[in-house]
């Protein structure tokens, strides 16, 4: 492919991205009548072609070997086990059960699973894809680079959620879901460097926010976060943060080794 043909593309994928842009998140364009459709709708779209423009950006950029699945081996999958459980506790599963949250339509599910799936997608390609990769070349040579790495690109992506604070949400929640995003960053970034592709780190982030973002449509209600979901987490986010930090331990050691 010349030069000419990238530039072409290029354009038009960034002119995708700004045209949707202004007609979902800026004008609030009416696709249907059915505002909960709507509003998942016209953001998926958005959210996908951001997605396309980072896909491409990186792939004209040379660091295309993160956005393909590569071969796995059994050990790496299962070294991947806890994070996913991490992920899956997320999910309101005893609110489910003893009722305390319920789903009132579940035809919006699917169009639900491609909404959390295109917020994943981009800030897994932002954040672990490009940012990550920056960071690291820049702290490649410092005495930890791994940690050094990981700490900075989740402090940073971390911080963007500060801009929740000009969609009206509280102080106090942005602060909250601050801390928690610094951590799953953490957590992804280790991922990114383990498993040598994004697509994992979609994955995992599209299962975490699948439950983190459940009742928040109008499609299900309740309290998702019940004595059950608090003590599912903060068990299995102790296991994991210390299975993070024994694998980050490890990737210091090995390069010395190396």
């Amino acid at each position: 492919m010349n030069r000419y043909s990238k530039y072409l593309i290029t354009l038009a994928l960034v002119a995708l991205a700004v045209t949707t842009f202004v007609l979902f998140e800026i004008q609030g364009k009416v696709l249907t009548t059915d505002p909960i459709v709507n509003d998942m709708l016209g953001r998926t779209i958005y959210q996908l072609s951001i997605g396309a423009l980072f896909i491409w950006l990186i792939y004209i950029m040379g660091d295309r070997g993160y956005l393909f699945l590569n071969k796995t081996t059994k050990k790496k999958l299962l070294w991947c086990l806890p994070c996913l459980i991490t992920c899956l506790v997320n999910f309101p599963w005893f609110g489910m059960f003893s009722g305390g949250v319920s789903i009132s339509a579940a035809v919006y599910i699917p169009l639900y699973a491609v909404y959390i799936f295109s917020i994943a997608l981009v800030e897994e390609l932002v954040f672990r894809g490009v940012l990550l990769n920056i960071v690291f070349q820049y702290m490649r040579r410092s005495k930890l680079p791994y940690v050094f790495s990981v700490l900075i690109s989740s402090a940073i992506f971390a911080a963007f959620h500060f801009f929740n604070l000009f969609d009206g949400a509280s102080i106090s929640s942005v602060l909250l879901q601050v801390g928690y995003t610094f951590l799953i960053g953490c957590m992804f970034a280790v991922i990114q460097i383990k498993m040598g592709s994004v697509w994992y780190c979609v994955i995992l982030h599209a299962l975490f926010d699948f439950g983190g973002m459940f009742t928040l449509f109008g499609f299900a209600f309740g309290d998702p976060w019940d004595v059950i979901f608090w003590i599912l987490t903060i068990v299995f986010g102790l296991l994991c943060a210390g299975h993070i930090i024994v694998t980050l331990i490890n990737m210091e050691r090995n390069k010395y080794a190396s």
